[in-house]
């Protein structure tokens, strides 16, 4: 089985892609983003110490998510995909050094298209299934397909905090593709697509059988 680190700015369909390889080629899909949000819910003390830092759009102190990464090389080092991290070159530097990384995956998407595609996200209250009122509509606008709970705007889906995430993207996040790109790992995919035809980039290119 093959590492993936997933980089691409917020909306660009990393989650989805990671979800699939997940479901047709048994990946492990590491969502940081998924993770952390599920702490605040819990209300531990790791989702409350990073709330403040989640709810601005901001990036969690490494800190806080190098501990989590141990934990999870910890019980599982292969067949990984990390979506959201590292989102640094400090945090890929800790990563390299504790796990072999195949392919660094790059979606390629203007920033204009993912903030409309952010803003359009949705939650169901009661189950947590995703939607997109653009990309995966629900069959009734505002009620969930699985249980008919109502269908809400996440906290950090607000349009300053979605800002706030685009711009340390390019500050800080940005500057990994160049990381990666030096240890010949990088591949770039173009992320305007639909999901099926980006998932058949992505396995062609990384050349895992259908």
């Amino acid at each position: 089985m093959l590492n993936l680190v997933f980089l691409g700015i917020q909306g660009s369909g990393k989650g989805t892609q990671a979800r699939l390889l997940e479901k047709r080629h048994g990946f492990k899909h590491i969502s940081m983003g998924e993770l952390l949000r599920s702490n605040m819910k819990k209300r531990t003390s790791l989702g409350q110490s990073i709330s403040k830092y989640m709810l601005r759009g901001e990036l969690v102190p490494d800190e806080y998510i190098f501990p989590l990464i141990e934990k999870i090389l910890q019980s599982d080092a292969r067949g990984i995909i990390f979506d959201g991290f590292p989102r640094t070159i400090k945090q890929a530097e800790f990563m390299e050094e504790r796990i072999p990384v195949n392919y660094a995956i790059f979606f390629d998407l203007d920033d204009d298209i993912a903030m409309k595609r952010l803003t359009a996200r949705r939650v169901c209250r009661n189950c947590n299934q995703d939607y997109n009122l653009l990309l995966k509509p629900p069959k009734d606008n505002g009620n969930c397909d699985n249980c008919g709970g109502e269908l809400v705007q996440r906290n950090d889906d607000h349009q300053e905090a979605i800002q706030r995430r685009i711009d340390i993207f390019h500050e800080q996040t940005k500057p990994l593709i160049d990381f990666f790109q030096e240890r010949d790992k990088l591949v770039r995919i173009e992320a305007s697509a639909k999901p099926e035809e980006i998932y058949n980039q992505l396995i062609n290119r990384i050349k895992l059988q259908k």
